[in-house]
């Protein structure tokens, strides 16, 4: 008796390959991006839990994470939907006013947390505790721009692919 035929399966839509392909970057992105805005959420709440009447400054850095590794995600995530070519939503606007938040975060734990306290220099450990705000800093605002360039490559890709396919 021979083999059964193999089937084969249906070519995909590159609009489905292309969106496909953007959300598995976007997820490995977004991922990465929010290991630091953990770290700084532990830390800020250390710090909140440390201080008697809740500081400000650490009740700003556990909710600014928090804030802003929501936005993020809302972001990649019109990213993905508009790869798929998904109409625009009302929360994709709210998306696009968020954006803002990562990068503003990102200069406040860089400048005011870190760069700052490293000018200020109180002593060895204040210099350490410094550069390690300042790293973390450097780091969720390079995480913020490689969402930004999944966005962008989403939408360079993407690009006329409800015309005819896609262009060449």
């Amino acid at each position: 008796m021979p083999p059964p035929p193999q089937q084969r399966e249906p070519a995909a839509a590159p609009q489905q390959v292309v969106g496909r392909a953007i959300q598995d970057l976007a997820a490995v992105r977004l991922g990465r991006g929010l290991v630091p805005l953990a770290l700084l959420f532990l830390v800020g709440l250390g710090q909140a839990l440390d201080q008697a009447p809740w500081s400000p400054g650490a009740v700003m850095l556990a909710l600014g994470a928090i804030a802003t590794g929501c936005a993020m995600l809302a972001y990649g995530q019109r990213a993905v939907q508009r790869s798929f070519g998904r109409p625009h939503r009302p929360w994709m606007s709210f998306a696009m006013a968020g954006s803002l938040v990562p990068p503003t975060f990102a200069l406040y734990v860089l400048g005011w947390r870190g760069l700052r306290l490293l000018f200020a220099g109180a002593g060895a450990g204040s210099v350490i505790v410094a550069l390690l705000f300042t790293a973390t800093g450097i780091w969720v605002m390079r995480s913020w721009m490689k969402v930004v360039e999944v966005e962008r490559l989403a939408r360079t890709m993407s690009m006329g692919a409800g015309d005819s396919g896609g262009s060449a």
